[in-house]
Order: structure tokens, then sequence, then C-alpha cells
């Protein structure tokens, strides 16, 4: 199943539903010599940055062998955020709090929220 989750990560890249997130400055914030005031919104692009040539060889190609011992990005970990959530998420383990089951109308959720626990990982590493 390696393979087919290579499909999954080169679709989520090409392909996701999220173009991007919005993020507000807590305080006054520089990048590169541009200064975002605290309080301003900035919008960062997951598509901008998935379809980078600097950052995806030949980025506006499908091409799923990329992820395969992710020679098709130059640092995956930063470059790769399709739902936004970044290098802070392999940070955290979580596990299911109670069972829970998927409802079908009018849409496919779950019917409590699916509960979780979150639990930090011992400097990042799975336990």
């Amino acid at each position: 199943m390696s393979f087919t989750q290579c499909v999954v990560n080169e679709t989520l890249r090409v392909a996701n539903i999220i173009s991007g997130v919005f993020r507000r400055a807590i305080t006054d914030v520089t990048i590169k010599g541009y200064t975002i005031p605290k309080g301003w919104k900035v919008f960062a692009s997951l598509r901008g940055v998935h379809m980078d040539h600097h950052h995806f060889k030949d980025a506006r190609v499908f091409n799923p062998w990329r992820w395969q011992n992710c020679s098709g990005a130059t640092n995956v970990i930063n470059m790769f955020n399709p739902f936004g959530g970044g290098p802070r998420l392999t940070q955290f383990s979580w596990e299911a709090t109670e069972q829970d089951k998927l409802v079908f109308f009018p849409t496919t959720r779950t019917q409590k929220r699916y509960p979780i626990t979150i639990q930090r990982l011992k400097q990042g590493v799975a336990e």
C-alpha cells in the first residue's frame, strides 16, 4: 500500500480542495523586508506552494513516483501541507475516545463528531 500513499499525496498536491488558509498575525511580523502588522490577516496559498517548481520538480505534472523516497520535493515536511497543518502535526498522536458511527444523510459525517484524545509525542517521535 505504500504506492497508494504516493498516489494520495500527489493527488492532494495537485488537486487539493483547500486552496489555502487564513492566519491572523498576533504580533507585528517582518518577512523578507515586509512587515505584516498585528491583527492583519494573511492568506497562505497551499496551491501556490504545491505548484511551485522551486519546491517540486515538474510541479504541473501528475507524478506519484515523486513521493517514493521523497525525491520530487526539496523538503516535503515544510512544503507539502495539503490541509494547512504543516510540520507541527508530527508532534502529536491521537486515538478515538469512544466508538462512533457514520451517518449518511444529508452528508457523510460521524454521529458524535468522532471524539479523540490528543497526546504530545516525546521529542516529536512516536512512542
